[in-house]
């Protein structure tokens, strides 16, 4: 079995990276979208089962770098929207996934 390309290995292949000219800017992305995506868990680090929303979020958030806190961007009649939060596209799949960590579990107040 073969190891999995980084997650900085995987965005800079789909944005046709060939330098390291934008390691830093991607380390940083990646550093900040795992933060977030644990905090949104509930968790200290990334569970292993949602990881692969890391590399598409990372992507999202590189691709649009220039234009963060946009809602949309259009120039020379092209037009592009911006969800309203990276992880909207992931949310029945990390509901999915805090459904699983609390089955079985009795929440008391």
């Amino acid at each position: 079995m073969t190891d999995k390309p980084s997650v900085l290995d995987t965005v800079k292949t789909l944005a046709g990276i060939k330098d390291n000219l934008q390691d830093d800017v991607i380390a940083t992305l990646v550093s900040m979208t795992r933060d977030q995506l644990a905090m949104l868990v509930d968790e200290d680090t990334v569970p292993k089962k949602l990881e692969p929303i890391i590399q598409h979020v990372v992507l999202a958030r590189f691709n649009r770098l220039g234009n963060e806190g946009y809602s949309s961007y259009s120039q020379d009649g092209e037009s592009i929207s911006y969800p309203n939060s990276d992880f909207d596209e992931y949310a029945s799949t990390i509901a999915r996934y805090m459904s699983e960590r609390n089955r079985g579990k009795i929440i008391m107040w």
